[in-house]
């Protein structure tokens, strides 16, 4: 027996054993871990055909998607672990399959995303089979449920902005001294100061009195699982974007339907520290990151694609988008 086939049988043991460790279910791996947690899928009744192990598992998946996007933003992925046999040699062969990272967010349809994983999985084994017919499915052993909580969702207090979005001038952060920059973010849309940064709390009193909003049903510092009950009290729409490592602007929570009275909202995060801020003007915070046109586009905030004119986005989003 060659050194490559040893190797091989020993994975085998170290996968089959960890199976057996494992349990049924769609099963925690690492407990310990904040930031990233890995979740198993064992194969309990023996599926062969990928499509029956994927509906077998699927509202499980759901279900821990949804409850952990309730906490925070997620970035997921998958891994389809199976033995192969050689047609020939009868070598046994571990062969993982996998998924991109794809970004989610509390109201994501994660059915739809979850859906759109499975296909690709199921691409990628049929591609794997048809470059290499001499290996034949042996055994379809585990899905694995990867996940990457992407910011901690709750706004707090004073944050600077990063140079490349301050100088945009498209997001007014305003420099308040508590935990309240939530309801300081949806006001600075009423903001009529010159200074719309500087914090001065009897004018932001004002501010919430003369807009008539209902604040109470929220904490504060405001997570962002609360922003829903805030939208209904108050019959607005609101949205919240991040910034990634590099800065770059991304969904964090998206309304389905924007409200006559909507707000868009950043969420800045430094080390256990956020901060929401209120983007006064989406399409220059944005547009740099798709194009270097300088007149004014129109920007699908769920996507970012730009689009030259109003009419285009709307055929886009409507009966026949």
């Amino acid at each position: 027996m060659n050194n490559s086939n040893i190797k091989m049988q020993r994975n085998l043991v170290t996968k089959k054993t960890r199976m057996n460790i494992i349990g049924s279910g769609l099963i925690q791996l690492d407990r310990f871990k904040k930031c990233s947690k890995t979740y198993v899928l064992k194969n309990d009744y023996n599926f062969i055909d990928f499509k029956q192990f994927f509906d077998y598992g699927f509202d499980m998946i759901v279900c821990k998607l949804k409850k952990m996007a309730q906490q925070s933003s997620i970035k997921f992925n998958l891994y389809l672990d199976c033995v192969y046999v050689h047609v020939v040699t009868q070598e046994r062969r571990d062969i993982s399959f996998k998924t991109e990272n794809m970004l989610a967010f509390t109201n994501s349809n994660f059915e739809n995303l979850l859906k759109k994983m499975f296909n690709k999985l199921i691409k990628e084994e049929s591609d794997f089979v048809t470059r290499g017919s001499v290996w034949s499915l042996d055994s379809i052993d585990v899905l694995q449920l990867r996940i990457n909580i992407v910011n901690p969702l709750t706004g707090s207090s004073y944050l600077i902005l990063p140079d490349s979005i301050r100088n945009k001038k498209a997001v007014i952060n305003v420099q308040n001294n508590d935990e309240k920059c939530f309801k300081y973010a949806i006001l600075s849309k009423y903001n009529n100061q010159s200074n719309k940064s500087r914090f001065n709390n009897q004018y932001f009193k004002m501010l919430e009195k003369k807009s008539d909003l209902n604040f109470h049903c929220i904490d504060y510092p405001t997570p962002v699982k609360q922003i829903k009950i805030f939208e209904r009290l108050n019959n607005l729409s609101v949205n919240v974007f991040s910034l990634d490592d590099t800065n770059v602007v991304f969904p964090l929570y998206m309304n389905n339907v924007e409200s006559k009275n909507h707000f868009d909202l950043l969420l800045i995060n430094r080390g256990e520290t956020s901060h929401y801020c209120f983007i006064n003007n989406f399409s220059r915070l944005i547009s740099r990151q798709k194009t270097k046109h300088e007149s004014k586009l129109i920007i699908c905030k769920r996507c970012f694609t730009v689009f030259s004119n109003t009419p285009c986005k709307y055929k886009l989003w409507g009966v026949h988008g």
